[in-house]
C-alpha cells in the first residue's frame, strides 16, 4: 500500500462552519476501490478501517491509515465481594 495513505479519501474542512459540522469526505470511487481491494487483500477478515483527516503543508486534505492497535490487554482480576459486609 502507498506509504499508508487511503486512496481515494479527499476531507475537507471550510472555514466559517459552524462547530457542530466536522467537515466534508470526498470519494473517488475508482481510487478507494483499488486501494480497498489492496486492504482486503492484505487484511483478510477485516470488520474496520481507522483513519486519520489530515492536512498536507500544501493546504490539502489527505486520509492516512489509523495501524494503532492496543498492547496486549491484562484482563483485570475482580475479586468476589464478601456478603459478611459489616453493615
Amino acid at each position: 500500500m502507498d506509504s499508508e495513505l487511503i486512496g481515494g479519501l479527499y476531507p475537507k474542512k471550510r472555514d466559517g462552519q459552524p462547530d457542530f459540522v466536522i467537515g466534508k469526505l470526498s470519494i473517488n470511487v475508482a481510487q478507494f476501490r483499488e486501494w480497498m481491494a489492496e486492504y482486503l487483500k492484505a487484511n483478510q477478515g477485516a470488520e474496520w478501517i481507522n483513519m486519520d483527516m489530515l492536512v498536507s503543508k500544501a493546504g490539502k486534505g489527505y486520509a492516512k491509515l489509523d495501524t494503532w492497535e492496543p498492547e496486549n490487554k491484562q484482563e483485570t482480576k475482580v475479586e468476589p465481594v464478601s456478603d459478611d459486609i459489616p453493615f
